[in-house]
């Protein structure tokens, strides 16, 4: 009897230590995390190290790598300019960067990483959408702020506009304000009434479809001439572009990705048909010269916020970044992600390390000096879009270099 109530006692005692090992987070650089550091590696901002943990989570690899990694070099130049500048009060800022691999449950298990583990006091990220509106809670209930230099979800920023403090911000030509843009451009100023609309068939380019069709009915009373889509990877697009000159449209709206968009120049050639195309940034993604070469520039405008001769600032950041890495490699993209990092970077300078006081810093800013096309006070309480229809812009291509028409 004895002997039974000890076996008793010890799986009682087994089971209680066992209940308290639930699941846990794997370690910073661990085949799971696909963690790195850049700057100082130490512990948090507020242990003995004295350090200031930034996170990047964004994808280096999978489709949109190309954009992370050239937001990624440029959080990289803020970090080490704001160290070598002396950090806030002798703390330096150390930069642990997460790879999202372009996966939303991949994102939302390194930003809980960065959260819970890492303790940082805000972080920049992501690249992708549904990345951003699969984690973006998560920021928003730790009380974390978040810069965004790539995602460009309409819906993103728009999330938690009514909570009292909204935590997500973001640095880059969001797709309701593209649109417009883009439609000034084309019905304001180049006076064109016949456009034409190509777009592919992920969420993206229905988004986009839904987003030119509003802004013209509500802003112009106008009607798209021509509506075509395409799969992603298609490689033949000459029908729809058929139907476009049949239909002689003054321009055609692009909405896809670069892998397309070379093929939708690709199809012009075959054609001999060139019709003006006001595209999206994504473009603009040096992915799209590097398969078509000179197509580029012939007749192609899109959305950009950043160009290397648009100011004397975006002219030397640019110099920097090649300086640094050798190349720019996505100019826009590296250019908004050193904004973002700045934007954090200036509000730890003003008030410290606390993620609370650092959000209300950012959003009551109205001294910040970008390289993009981001206003002195780029946020208020009411828009989280440094980026808007006020400031992005139509750019082209010149000599193999996106620039300012």
């Amino acid at each position: 009897m004895k002997k039974n109530k000890w076996k008793l006692l010890l799986a009682l005692v087994l089971s209680v230590g066992l209940a308290g090992c639930g699941p846990q987070l794997d370690e910073p650089g661990s085949s799971a995390g696909s963690g790195q550091t850049s700057g100082e590696t130490s512990a948090g901002a507020d242990g003995g190290s004295g350090e200031i943990p930034i996170g990047l989570a964004i994808s280096l690899s999978g489709g949109t790598a190309k954009y992370g990694e050239a937001a990624k070099r440029g959080v990289e130049l803020a970090i080490e300019e704001f160290n070598a500048a002396g950090g806030y009060n002798g703390q330096k800022a150390k930069l642990i960067v997460y790879d999202d691999e372009a996966k939303p449950e991949k994102s939302v298990e390194i930003v809980q990483r960065l959260i819970q583990q890492d303790k940082v006091v805000a972080f920049v990220g992501p690249a992708n959408s549904g990345n951003a509106m699969a984690h973006i809670k998560y920021a928003q209930e730790a009380g974390i702020p978040e810069v965004i230099p790539v995602a460009t979800g309409t819906a993103i920023t728009q999330t938690y506009a009514g909570e009292e403090k909204n935590y997500i911000f973001r640095v880059a030509p969001y797709d309701r304000g593209q649109v417009e843009t883009l439609l000034k451009w084309l019905v304001e100023e180049k006076k064109f009434s016949k456009l034409g609309l190509l777009h592919d068939t992920t969420g993206y380019g229905q988004g986009g479809k839904q987003d030119v069709e509003q802004v013209l009915k509500e802003k112009y009373n106008m009607e798209l001439a021509v509506t075509e889509s395409f799969q992603v990877n298609d490689t033949n697009m000459e029908a729809q572009l058929i139907k476009m000159r049949d239909a002689n449209v003054d321009a055609v709206i692009f909405y896809g990705l670069a892998p397309e968009a070379a093929q939708y120049l690709k199809s012009r050639e075959k054609l001999n048909y060139y019709p003006i195309t006001a595209a999206s940034w994504a473009t603009g993604d040096p992915t799209v010269k590097e398969l078509v070469g000179d197509l580029v520039n012939k007749e192609v405008y899109m959305v950009q916020s950043f160009t290397i001769d648009q100011s004397e600032a975006a002219g030397k950041f640019h110099d920097k970044i090649v300086s640094k890495y050798g190349e720019d490699i996505f100019p826009i993209a590296s250019a908004q992600g050193y904004d973002c990092a700045n934007l954090i970077l200036e509000a730890i300078k003003k008030v410290g390390t606390d993620p609370a006081a650092i959000r209300d810093a950012i959003e009551n800013m109205d001294d910040f000096k970008g390289v993009t096309a981001i206003k002195a006070k780029p946020f208020t309480k009411e828009n989280h879009e440094a980026l808007t229809s006020e400031n992005m812009f139509l750019a082209t291509y010149k000599d193999g270099v996106i620039v300012k028409p």
